[in-house]
């Protein structure tokens, strides 16, 4: 799969390997994906390669089906609703 990235998550990139946290924009990619695959799985118990297998099991299942307007309504009203708690939280200045 190729991906590409914007200009905004290539400067983010480029940001962290100039200060030094990866030796490498790919090093610093790779440690991204890590964090969203444990995020995706926050009480999964076994180990990096299980949850890669489990991953690239779920992606390689078949086409994905269309859910409905009232499906992606809800999740727009969820989502929403979590940034507007995230956002509440944030300390002001």
């Amino acid at each position: 799969m190729s991906m590409q990235l914007t200009p905004e998550q290539e400067q983010r990139i480029r940001t962290v390997v100039n200060a030094g946290a990866y030796r490498s924009a790919e090093e610093a990619l790779d440690a991204a994906v890590a964090a969203v695959e444990i995020a995706a799985a926050p009480d999964f118990e076994g180990t990096q390669a299980e949850l890669e297998g489990l991953l690239l099991d779920g992606l390689n299942s078949g086409d994905p089906i269309e859910a409905d307007g009232d499906f992606w309504n809800r999740l727009r009203a969820e989502t929403d609703s979590m940034a507007a708690e995230h956002q509440a939280r944030k300390p002001r200045p």
